[in-house]
């Protein structure tokens, strides 16, 4: 015969344990706050510079695009899809029906499969996705919007840094020049 279930009961905490809890997470902010070793990056006087072959936002070549819907099968979070668009073909002259890519960021992970599975490189990344936009309808980028990089101003405003690991006191932001060496 098997046992039977004994139900476990937690054992009752006062409020005191709650009290203590949280105490202890505030004393663990204020330790960091006073901790000479932290960093912060000052945003957007500062960015942080990116390295080489960075995903960010993706963009369309529509001259090489040749219409193959991979990069909309391959989509794992469905932000990619094909819009059918009426246009004039430019041998024969009569309209037609086309498939192409847009995107809607609000669902883009930025893993660039679809980058990689472009056959013709039609697709690429800009090397930067901290854009703001001022309502979500402004992240489903149809396909004139989908052609032009988004405006970047940040960029233009702040000083680029990296981080560095320092023996002496762990990470140390440093101003990098646009040309890729370190600033003295």
């Amino acid at each position: 015969m098997p046992p039977k279930p004994v139900p476990r009961t937690k054992p009752r905490r006062g409020i005191f344990h709650a009290f203590k809890g949280n105490l202890e997470a505030i004393m663990i902010g204020v330790k960091y706050f006073f901790d000479p070793k932290r960093y912060t990056l000052v945003y957007p006087k500062e960015y942080a510079k990116l390295r080489e072959g960075y995903r960010g936002f993706i963009v369309l070549k529509k001259e090489k695009c040749i219409n193959c819907a991979s990069c909309a099968r391959i989509c794992p979070a469905a932000a990619m899809k094909m819009v059918r668009i009426p246009e004039v073909d430019p041998k024969t002259g009569k309209q037609r029906v086309k498939n192409w890519p847009v995107i809607d960021y609000r669902r883009c992970i930025f893993c660039g499969y679809c980058v990689d599975v472009c056959p013709t490189e039609a697709l690429y990344h800009v090397p930067y996705h901290d854009v703001v936009y001022e309502n979500l309808a402004e992240m489903y980028l149809d396909l004139e919007s989908f052609q032009k990089p988004p405006e970047y101003k940040t960029a233009e405003e702040g000083i680029p840094v990296k981080y560095i690991v320092d023996e002496e006191r762990g990470l140390v932001k440093v101003p990098v020049r646009e040309e890729g060496g370190e600033e003295k």
